[in-house]
Parts: C-alpha cells; sequence; structure tokens
C-alpha cells in the first residue's frame, strides 16, 4: 500500500497506510533541494522519499565519503510508468524522478527520441507545456541522456503486456511481543493526539534514536472509507525503535505517552543514515533518496543501475546500507 502526505500538530509529517505510518524525523531536512514533488512518475520511489526532478553492512558512518561512479547505459528493452513532458523549444522528457505540482507541472528526464504526440495517448497541455501520463517501453542511451521507444506508448490503464515484478509495500508491522492480556491504553490521560506527537519529538532526540512508526493495524475502521478514524491515538501502537537500551528509552517515553507503545532495539542511529544521504544529495543522477529507518537503509533512486553503483555504495558505506533502485525496469516481454 503506497503511503499519503498528512501534515498534524507540531509539524511532524506522517505516511499513512492502511497497516501503519510512518514518522519523518521532525526535523531533518530533505535532500537534493527540490521543488515539493509529487511521487507520480517516480518509479520506485518510497514513502517519504525526497524526489528531485530528474536531468539534472557495516554500522559505522561513510568509511570513504560518496563513490564515485558513472551513470550507466542498459542493454535490451526497459519499461517504465511515468509522466512524458514538452515544454515549447525542448524535446519531450520521459520524467523519471519526482514532478512539481504546479499548473502546468515541472519535471525532466532523458529525451524521447522518437516520441510523436500524434499518435500517444491522451495529454493535457498549459502555458506552451503538453504533458501526460503513460507506460513506455524501450532502450536507454545513459551517454546521450536519450530512450527511445520500441513500441508504441500506451497508458497504464490499457496496458496488459508483462509487468516487472514490484517492489513489495511497506507494512509498519510490531516486533514486541503481545503483552499479557493483550495490547492495551496504559493511560488514557495521556493517549492524546498531543502526547503522542511530543512522545514522538522525544523519541527523535535520543541519542540512540533509530525509527519510529505507528502501527495501525489494530484500528478496525476501513482506512479508504474513513481515513481520519486511522488516527485515533487509542488504537494504534506507537513504534520506536533505538540502537540500545530499549528499556531505557521506554521508561522515558513512558512518562509522555499513555497509549500503546512498542521499543525495539536493532538498526543505526538515524542521524548515520541521514549523514550519508545528505552526502549522496545529488550525485549519481539522483531521482529520490529516503532513510529507511525499519529497515536502517537509505533509499537511493536512479534512472538505471548495471550493478556497478551498487557496488560502488556497498564498498563505500557497507553491504547494503545503501540500496540503490532503478526506475526503469527490464521489459520482461
Amino acid at each position: 500500500m503506497r503511503t499519503a502526505p498528512l501534515a498534524i500538530a507540531s509539524a511532524l509529517v506522517l505516511l499513512l497506510t492502511a497497516c501503519g505510518t510512518q514518522v519523518a524525523d521532525p526535523g531533518a531536512s530533505g535532500s537534493g533541494g527540490a521543488a515539493p514533488t509529487t511521487g507520480t512518475g517516480a518509479a520506485g520511489m518510497p514513502p517519504g522519499a525526497t524526489a528531485t526532478p530528474a536531468g539534472g553492512g557495516s554500522s559505522s558512518a561513510a568509511k570513504s565519503g560518496p563513490p564515485s561512479a558513472k551513470a550507466t547505459s542498459g542493454t535490451g528493452e526497459f519499461i517504465a510508468a511515468a509522466t512524458v513532458l514538452e515544454k515549447k523549444g525542448e524535446g519531450p522528457q520521459l520524467c523519471l524522478g519526482g514532478v512539481a505540482e504546479s499548473l502546468p507541472p515541472q519535471c525532466g528526464g532523458p529525451v524521447i527520441d522518437n516520441w510523436d504526440w500524434a499518435t500517444a495517448p491522451k495529454s493535457e497541455t498549459a502555458a506552451d507545456v503538453r504533458w501526460g501520463e503513460y507506460l513506455v517501453i524501450g532502450t536507454y542511451d545513459a551517454a546521450a541522456s536519450t530512450f527511445h521507444l520500441t513500441k508504441p506508448a500506451t497508458t497504464r490503464e490499457e496496458y496488459d503486456g508483462p509487468l516487472p515484478t514490484a517492489p513489495p509495500d511497506a507494512m509498519f508491522t510490531t516486533p514486541c511481543p503481545v503483552p499479557e492480556g493483550g495490547w492495551r491504553v496504559v493511560d488514557p490521560a495521556k493517549a492524546t493526539r498531543a502526547a503522542q506527537d511530543a512522545a514522538l519529538e522525544a523519541a527523535a532526540k535520543l541519542p540512540t534514536y533509530a525509527a519510529a512508526w505507528l502501527d495501525q493495524s489494530i484500528n478496525p475502521a476501513d482506512p479508504e472509507k474513513q481515513p481520519e478514524a486511522m488516527n485515533d491515538p487509542v488504537k494504534l501502537i506507537l513504534n520506536v525503535k533505538v540502537t540500545t537500551d530499549a528499556a531505557g528509552a521506554e521508561k522515558q517515553l513512558r512518562e509522555i505517552w499513555g497509549g500503546m507503545l512498542c521499543v525495539s532495539e536493532g538498526g543505526r542511529p538515524e542521524a548515520e543514515l541521514r549523514k550519508i544521504q545528505e552526502e549522496l544529495s545529488g550525485k549519481h543522477g539522483m531521482l529520490f533518496s529516503a532513510v529507511d529507518g525499519q529497515t536502517s537503509t537509505v533509499e537511493f533512486g536512479v534512472i538505471w543501475d548495471d550493478g556497478s553503483l551498487q557496488k560502488a555504495m556497498d564498498a563505500a558505506y557497507g553491504l547494503g546500507v545503501v540500496h540503490v533502485t532503478s526506475a526503469l525496469q527490464p521489459y520482461p516481454g
């Protein structure tokens, strides 16, 4: 299940799902310095990712700084679901990164060298800009920054051919065992939205803080019909992960939060992952980056990686610390 942003008190950003909510660090700055973007066209973009319009394990911190690796061209055909946008005087671009929310939208990427709006499905126009949402299949030339269609463009709704395997959706589950008598609120007076926000802020200030998320799976409400009901603080489990001393962290948080609480141990400090994310900002043709506290990884999106960039990341930061995701996927047809 994908997420949608929801602003709540104290400027915490929660990303809702039917199963849970990942909490972004209240004080963390994004990577890339891009204009506000949506996930439209950003293939594989995880919740909470910072997108940049395209075209433009060890538990220690970086061993040798950002790795050096060149963008690579792929062999064979690729498939992508993305926005295609053309500004007056510029070629049609395949927007594989974020799309800025504006009218007209703003984005960029490899030029599609054989695009023809006359044969493309439905599109929109505004202020000398034409765009549409398409599923495209073709070849990619990294050196020329071009994409060449090998099959007619279509829409996601009309396409009935083979698709690459999609990555699993994030599941915000609770790792703690169910307490004797089941999950329950221990102090209703401290199981409020304000107390929840305060607990999240306090957790983020812990020196061993790794992540926080809300497990909403115990809430019987229908997230599609009653999205606001999913935020009921007495019908969720506040999860906090720290690298060490879970008992000490739980004691501190219990002074603030009276709702259901699970404090677990593991992973890397979020501050360490944020440092890596900042080092990588804008490099290697970055499309997006995001810190995943649950898996203690930095998700890093590029147009295409043949494995050489992932290898360089593993050498620089430790095996699997940075997970490289390619927006273009091999066409399975």
